[in-house]
């Protein structure tokens, strides 16, 4: 695979302008190690600044491009640095230097490449594939301030590697979880267990339960940029609130179980049809109020279905009932929508 992306890259690189730096500073061996650490420094407070490792990559590449000014550079993956990996690899460049590349300037013949200079740096990441740099300098430029760009870009790669790894393995981790690491509500699974137990009780003391699906809409918002973090840490804090307005509008000893950061399950035992129906209409019409800043433009839909005493429709083919109410909702622009238990 090393060899697949150094041929790849190389066959981007052709037709590089020649253009030569004159303006580059002569350093010594003390300042030039000076500067090497501080770039490295920085480079590295970059990556582990970042809301993701690949998000992070990309900047400390831009940084370290703007800072030594190379002709051309290509941040370029083998692997989809993502959870999970898809079947077959990828090749894929996450990005270049110059930012404003012109697509004839890539596609450029020639062999002017071989006349630069020309740093690379691969690392494999397990179960990923591999990631590399590559950056190349006109002729001119300094060969212990070369020596120091490649530790330097060596040095990144290595890093962001082993983070990838372990972001790997912590993921891998999380979906083996039967709870949500974030909101600690338990996920289906453990959901599904904890209802399908209150089954006898129910149908011994006959009595109805109701399945709710409530889905908030706008709750989350894609961000990017340098910001993302801040607001990542913002958003959070508008899924716990959510959390804490559906425990507030349910009893203690009713179920609460999260599918996703905007979808939520909801067991009420021995909620009939009207009880189930007016506890929906209090969490619609109740104001979504978010305390960490200001209040996003949030809307409430819920899918119910009710379980009959002594019935045996599975848990499974409730949460299909629930699913398909709230589907209605969401199409009729309804707060609410409730299929019946034979529908």
């Amino acid at each position: 695979m090393t060899a697949l992306l150094t041929k790849t890259v190389h066959a981007l690189m052709r037709g590089l302008s020649g253009r030569s730096r004159t303006n580059w500073p002569t350093r010594n061996r003390a300042t030039l190690r000076r500067w090497e650490e501080d770039l490295s420094n920085s480079l590295l407070e970059t990556l582990r600044s970042a809301i993701s490792v690949s998000d992070g990559l990309r900047c400390a590449f831009e940084e370290f491009c703007a800072s030594t000014q190379p002709e051309r550079g290509i941040l370029i993956s083998s692997g989809p640095l993502q959870v999970p990996p898809p079947p077959e690899p990828q090749l894929k460049i996450l990005h270049t230097w110059p930012i404003q590349q012109e697509k004839a300037q890539i596609e450029m013949g020639g062999n002017r490449i071989d006349t630069h200079i020309s740093l690379r740096a691969i690392n494999e990441v397990r179960h990923q594939g591999e990631i590399g740099i590559f950056v190349y300098f006109p002729p001119q430029f300094p060969k212990h301030s070369a020596e120091a760009c490649k530790r330097v870009i060596g040095t990144l790669v290595r890093t962001a590697a082993a983070m990838i790894e372990v972001d790997h393995r912590y993921r891998v981790l999380l979906r083996a979880l039967p709870f949500d690491p974030l909101t600690h509500l338990p996920v289906w699974s453990l959901f599904k267990d904890r209802v399908e137990r209150r089954f006898a009780r129910l149908d011994h003391e006959n009595l109805p339960a109701t399945l709710m699906l409530v889905s908030f809409s706008g709750l989350l918002q894609a961000q990017h940029g340098a910001g993302a973090a801040e607001e990542a840490v913002e958003q959070i804090a508008h899924v716990r609130d959510a959390i804490n307005f559906l425990q507030r509008a349910i009893r203690p000893t009713d179920l609460i179980g999260q599918l996703d950061r905007e979808s939520y399950i909801l067991w009420l035992d021995g909620g009939d049809r009207f009880a189930s129906v007016e506890r929906a209409e209090l969490i619609c019409k109740r104001r979504y109020l978010c305390s960490a800043g200001s209040n996003p433009l949030v809307s409430v839909k819920i899918g119910l279905v009710t379980r009959e005493p002594q019935s045996h429709d599975t848990l499974e083919t409730f949460f299909e009932r629930a699913r398909l109410a709230l589907s209605i909702a969401h199409e009729e622009n309804m707060d609410w929508y409730f299929a019946h238990e034979n529908a």
